[in-house]
C-alpha cells in the first residue's frame, strides 16, 4: 500500500497533504508530522504491542535522532519530528513486522523560525550540568512560571463550558491559554485527569488504560493532542504527567512490558513539542506509602521516556510535601528523594510552602541548594490562591521562590488547578498564616480566578527579575539581627526589648529569623528573604507589615549604595535613593513605603 505523507502544521491549520518525493519545509524546532499505512490488517491489540516502527533521522551534520511513531488507529502509524538544526534533515523507516511500513525514505528542510516565541528562536529548554535552573538550547536562562492545571483534559476545549458567563470565547481551555501568555506565564502544568472519563460516561471520548490499547482508546490520544498542540502553538512549555492520576496505576504497575510500551507511545506522540517529563501526582517517593519504594513503577517510566525520548526532555518526578520528601531527606520521618539517581532525571519538582507571619524555615530550599546534585529545584507546587491562600500568599510563593534559589515557581488558582474540584472546598483555611479562605472564597470561577492580581503580579516578578538577572542571585539562608556582612551573612531580625531575656519569646526557625516577642513596647515583625550577587549587589523582600528594614554592615566607608524599591503589587518603582556608607561601615536601608510587602535592590 503506497506511504502518504502528511504535514501537520505547526499553527494548527488545516493538514496538508505532501506529496510522495516532494521535500516540504519546516521552521526549526517546530512539530511536524508524518502518516504511515501498515500493508498488514493488525487486531488493535496486535497494533499496539506487537508492531515496532521507529524512523531515524539524520541532518546535513550527521546528527542522528531515533523518533518512535505511534499507532493512531487502524492502518495507520504517525511519526512527529521537531528539527532541531537547519538544513535538510533525511529519515528512514524501520520496521520488522509489516513490509508497508518499513524502508520508507523522504526529507525535509529546515528552515529559520521567523516568528517572535522564544521557545522556537532559542530551542527546547533544558538541564545542563552544574546549572541550578533551566536554559533554552542556546544556553539562555529559561523563566520557569507555571500555571496549575491538574484536570486539563476536564476543560472545555470546543466550547466556554458552563462557568464561561459573561466571557465571549469558543473555547474554555485555550481562553485560559492564552490569558496566562499575556500575563507572561511560559509553563503549563497538568495531569490527564479527567482522560478517563468514558469509564464512567460511555458516550464520551477518554482512556481506558485498565486493558490495553484500543481503538478508542486511540480517539482519547487523538483529543489530547489537540490540547498539547495548542499549548505548544502559543509556546509554553508543556510540563505534563504521565497517562492518567497515580491512583490508576495502580491497576498495571506490575505489568511491565505494558508500561514500557506506554512510555514509548507516550514519548512518541508528544516528545516533539516543548515539554517536560514529570512522571505523576506526588510519586517521588511513594504516593504517599501507595506505592512500594523498591520497586516504584514511576522509576521504570522515567528509565523508560529516557530511552525513547529524541529530545532527552528534563524528567522529574513531582514530589510529596516537603514534610515527607526533600532531596537528602533533612528532618524526622522525611524521606530522600527516590528519583535523584534515577537515570533521566535532571530537575525537582518540590511541594513546599511557609507560613507569612513567622520567618523562614530555609532549611528546604537549602537543601536542594546545596545537596542537590547541581540539578535545578523549582517550587512546583504551593498553596493554591483561593483555595489555601489569597494573592497576598500567592505573590509571595513566586518571590521566596527565587530568592532562595529555587529557580521557578507553579502558581495556581482555585476552578483553574483543580476545574470543578471538590476537594477541601467547605471548609475555611488559614494555612498561610494571614489569609481567611471561607468556602464563599472557594466558589470562585475560573473566569475571575483567570483574572485574580496576583496572577498578573506573575508578570511583575518575572519582568523584575529578568531585568536584573535573577540566575547570578546566590540565595541568603542565614539567620539573626538584619545585617549583612558581603562574603559573610545576612540576618533578619525584629528589634527585642534590651537588657531581658528574651529567649522564651522569641522564635528561630532554623537560622532564618526571629521575631520580637508579641506584646512588647515596639513589637514589630521584620521579615525577609534575600539573594544577592557576590556582595555587590541584593535584592529583599520583605514580607511583613511594619516599615522597618535593617542595615548592610562591613563596607567600605564612603561608599555610595543606590536603594530602589519596588512594588510587587503594582509593578511600579520608586525613584532611586543614594545612601553613603558611615565610617564604620555601615549603612542603613531605607525604611519601606508602607506596611505592605516590597522589594528591595540594592546596588
Amino acid at each position: 500500500m503506497k506511504t502518504r505523507y502528511i504535514l501537520l502544521s505547526f499553527v494548527l491549520s488545516a493538514i496538508v497533504s505532501v506529496c510522495l518525493g516532494e521535500e516540504r519545509t519546516v521552521p526549526v524546532w517546530t512539530a511536524t508530522e508524518f502518516e504511515f499505512l501498515s500493508e498488514k490488517d493488525w487486531t488493535d491489540a496486535q497494533a499496539f504491542n506487537d508492531v515496532t516502527l521507529d524512523v531515524a533521522f539524520t541532518s546535513e551534520s550527521g546528527t542522528v535522532l531515533n523518533v518512535p511513531a505511534f499507532w493512531d488507529g487502524g492502518k495507520i502509524w504517525r511519526v512527529r519530528f521537531a528539527p532541531t538544526e537547519l538544513g535538510v534533515w533525511k529519515f528512514q523507516t524501520s520496521c520488522k513486522e509489516d513490509a508497508g511500513l518499513n524502508g520508507k525514505s523522504g526529507s525535509l528542510k529546515a528552515v529559520p523560525y521567523d516568528g517572535d516565541l522564544e521557545i522556537y528562536r532559542r530551542g527546547f529548554v533544558t538541564t545542563r550540568e552544574g546549572l541550578k535552573y533551566f536554559v533554552y538550547a542556546d544556553g539562555t536562562p529559561f523563566f520557569y512560571l507555571g500555571d496549575t492545571h491538574w484536570s486539563m483534559m476536564a476543560e472545555e476545549f470546543d466550547e466556554p463550558g458552563p462557568h464561561a458567563g459573561n466571557l465571549k470565547t469558543s473555547s474554555h481551555f485555550k481562553a485560559i491559554v492564552d490569558r496566562r501568555v499575556e500575563q507572561g506565564f511560559t509553563v503549563y502544568q497538568s495531569e490527564p485527569i479527567g482522560i478517563s472519563v468514558y469509564l464512567s460516561d460511555p458516550d464520551k471520548i477518554g482512556i481506558d488504560y485498565s486493558d490495553g490499547i484500543s481503538s478508542r482508546d486511540v480517539k482519547g490520544f487523538q483529543k489530547m493532542d489537540k490540547y498539547f498542540a495548542y499549548i505548544a502553538q502559543k509556546g509554553l512549555v508543556h510540563a505534563n504527567a504521565q497517562f492518567f492520576f497515580p491512583n490508576e496505576m495502580k491497576a498495571i504497575e506490575h505489568n511491565d512490558a505494558y508500561l514500557e510500551r506506554l512510555s514509548r507511545y507516550w514519548a512518541a506522540r508528544y516528545s516533539a513539542y516543548p515539554v517536560f517529563w514529570t512522571l505523576g501526582q506526588e510519586v517521588d517517593d511513594d504516593f504517599y506509602g501507595k506505592f512500594d519504594r523498591n520497586n516504584n513503577p514511576y522509576v521504570k517510566v522515567c528509565k523508560w521516556l529516557y530511552q525513547y525520548d529524541p529530545y532527552r526532555h528534563p524528567i522529574s518526578a513531582h514530589q510529596e510535601n516537603a514534610g515527607h520528601v526533600t532531596r537528602t531527606g533533612n528532618g524526622k520521618n522525611v524521606h530522600a528523594s527516590l528519583f535523584q539517581n534515577v537515570p533521566g532525571h535532571t530537575w525537582y519538582a518540590v511541594q513546599w510552602s511557609h507560613p507569612l507571619n513567622v520567618p523562614f524555615n530555609l532549611s528546604v530550599p537549602k537543601n536542594y541548594w546545596n545537596d542537590g546534585q547541581g540539578k535545578p529545584a523549582i517550587l512546583y507546587e504551593g498553596k493554591y490562591c483561593y483555595l489555601w491562600t489569597k494573592d497576598f500568599g500567592a505573590r509571595a510563593q513566586g518571590w521566596y521562590a527565587y530568592l532562595t534559589g529555587l529557580y521557578g515557581y507553579g502558581y495556581g488558582a482555585e476552578d483553574i488547578w483543580l476545574y470543578q474540584s471538590t476537594y477541601d472546598m467547605n471548609t475555611t483555611s488559614r494555612h498561610d498564616g494571614v489569609s481567611t479562605v471561607t468556602p464563599e472564597d472557594k466558589a470562585i470561577k475560573w473566569p475571575e480566578a483567570l483574572e485574580l492580581p496576583s496572577a498578573i503580579q506573575m508578570g511583575y516578578l518575572k519582568k523584575f527579575l529578568t531585568e536584573h538577572e535573577w540566575w547570578k542571585l546566590v540565595p541568603e539562608f542565614s539567620g539573626g539581627e538584619m545585617r549583612f556582612t558581603p562574603g559573610g551573612k545576612v540576618f533578619y531580625v525584629a528589634a527585642y526589648e534590651p537588657d531581658k531575656d528574651n529567649s522564651e519569646l522569641m522564635q528561630a526557625t532554623n537560622g532564618s529569623g526571629y521575631r520580637q516577642p508579641r506584646g512588647s513596647a515596639n513589637w514589630e515583625r521584620r521579615l525577609a528573604v534575600a539573594a544577592h550577587e557576590q556582595a555587590k549587589r541584593f535584592v529583599f523582600y520583605f514580607y511583613s507589615t511594619g516599615t522597618e528594614t535593617g542595615t548592610l554592615e562591613n563596607l567600605a566607608p564612603g561608599r555610595v549604595v543606590t536603594a530602589v524599591w519596588f512594588d510587587p503589587q503594582t509593578g511600579a518603582q520608586q525613584s532611586p535613593v543614594t545612601l553613603t556608607v558611615s565610617e564604620s561601615g555601615t549603612v542603613a536601608l531605607p525604611k519601606k513605603p508602607n506596611d505592605a510587602d516590597w522589594v528591595l535592590y540594592v546596588e
